[in-house]
């Protein structure tokens, strides 16, 4: 809770630390009476006719192109006329800022790099602006206001970014567990499924082994079932099945038995000697 007022009082402080510094760093006034166009530049700034300040200002440079004070009011000019406007007021007070120009002029420059990248959000190269500013101004309190404020935003900055970052580490590794768990998850569905269509082929294999037994049971069931038709074929075939044939049977064993006696009779009957036949 302390910290969230400290952050909002350090905000506030500093809207109001930007416009002490807005109207410190009011345009460079060593040439008001010794040239023209400077002199109407820096009329036209203070009506915030912002344009015209800009357009004499330009003028200014063209004839004094050895005098980087008409940069930094050029810049200054640049930066209040409109946002698309701040990376132009960024050069022209970079050129102010060069080595050659006088102290104050350097200082007033580096002040205002440090307000515009402070608009940027680019923190650490406002800092490193206002510092530069106080090596040439020691004394300027609204300059170490600046650069106390900044500093605050710089560290609310980085707490924020460690915070996003934490966030997104935390996310990047609760992304890559529910990668695992997917992968996991499929693995153990791969792993079912292959289980079940080793099961199947299982079943199936021991299904066709089942059908091969049961068609060689059959087989041997039906081979056996042959064996006995034939069997009991040959049987009837050996044994009379009725009466009738039994009589012929009887009656053909008769007759072969009469026709064996008639024909040993007769052998006999062609062995006796011809002289010992008696006469009846």
């Amino acid at each position: 809770m302390r910290t969230s007022i400290a952050r909002l009082y350090f905000s506030l402080l500093f809207s109001v630390a930007v416009l002490l510094i807005g109207e410190a760093a009011c345009a460079f006034e060593l040439f008001r009476s010794r040239n023209g166009d400077v002199a109407d530049g820096n009329e036209y700034l203070a009506q915030k006719k912002y344009a015209d300040a800009l357009e004499s200002y330009d003028d200014a440079a063209r004839s004094l192109p050895g005098r980087n004070e008409v940069h930094l009011n050029r810049g200054l000019a640049l930066m209040r006329m409109a946002a698309d406007k701040l990376d132009q007021a960024m050069q022209a007070l970079k050129l102010a800022s060069e080595a050659g120009s006088e102290d104050l002029v350097r200082a007033r420059a580096f002040s205002n790099l440090g307000n515009a990248f402070f608009r940027k959000e680019d923190y650490k190269a406002a800092i490193e602006n206002y510092k530069r500013s106080l090596l040439l101004s020691p004394g300027n309190r609204d300059v170490a206001w600046n650069l106390e404020v900044a500093s605050q935003k710089q560290k609310e900055k980085e707490e924020q970014e460690k915070e996003e970052q934490d966030q997104q580490n935390q996310q990047d590794k609760q992304d890559k567990q529910d990668q695992q768990d997917q992968q996991d998850q499929q693995d153990q569905q791969d792993q079912q499924d292959q289980k079940d269509k080793q099961d199947k082929k299982d079943q199936e294999d021991q299904k066709d082994k089942q059908d091969k037994k049961d068609q060689e049971d059959q087989k041997d069931k039906q081979d056996k079932k042959d064996q006995k038709d034939k069997q009991d074929q040959q049987k009837q075939q050996q044994q009379p099945k009725t009466r009738q044939e039994v009589e012929q049977l009887l009656d053909t064993l008769d007759e072969n038995q009469e026709n064996l006696i008639k024909n040993q009779a007769r052998q006999r009957g062609a062995m006796v000697p011809v002289g010992k036949m008696k006469d009846w």
